[in-house]
């Protein structure tokens, strides 16, 4: 009996010392579980954080790629036009600009040459003196003598 008594004994002393400290070990119980649940969340929000960081970099890449791809092919495109252009042009016989600029230059060159002749000129050219002009004696009186002779034969 002295064990059942020893039993009861341990038992009610253990009932009381839960009673007692029950409340505090509960508050213990839900403040570890605040914490835990606090970096749960936090430790939710980091891998969340980082997952669309990542997903925006990949997107970023992505779409950087796609527009250097387009802009390479739009520089492709404008070659092969300027060149199809270029032929066509060329078929026509209109000159390239490089040959209007040669043209230019040459025009350019012959109208020098020609104001360096046309200066000489002017400068080898004695200059001569002011002539009286000479008078002019009236047409129609040797006209009208001329139809009187033909009317007397």
């Amino acid at each position: 009996m002295a064990t059942s008594r020893t039993r009861k004994t341990a038992g009610s002393k253990a009932g009381h010392r839960a009673q007692k400290e029950g409340p505090t070990a509960f508050q213990d119980a839900v403040a570890e579980g605040l914490k835990l649940l606090s970096q749960s969340r936090s430790t939710a929000q980091r891998r969340v954080r980082d997952a669309f960081e990542n997903a925006q970099e990949t997107m970023q890449s992505r779409v950087g790629g796609a527009r250097e791809q387009a802009q390479e092919t739009w520089v492709n495109l404008e070659a092969l036009f300027q060149s199809r252009v270029q032929r066509a042009m060329h078929q026509l016989g209109v000159p390239t600009a490089e040959e209007i600029r040669a043209l230019t230059r040459r025009v350019s060159e012959l109208n020098d040459s020609v104001s360096r002749i046309v200066q000489r000129q002017h400068a080898a050219k004695p200059k001569k003196p002011a002539q009286r002009a000479k008078r002019k004696v009236a047409a129609a009186p040797r006209r009208a003598q001329a139809k009187r002779r033909k009317t007397a034969s």
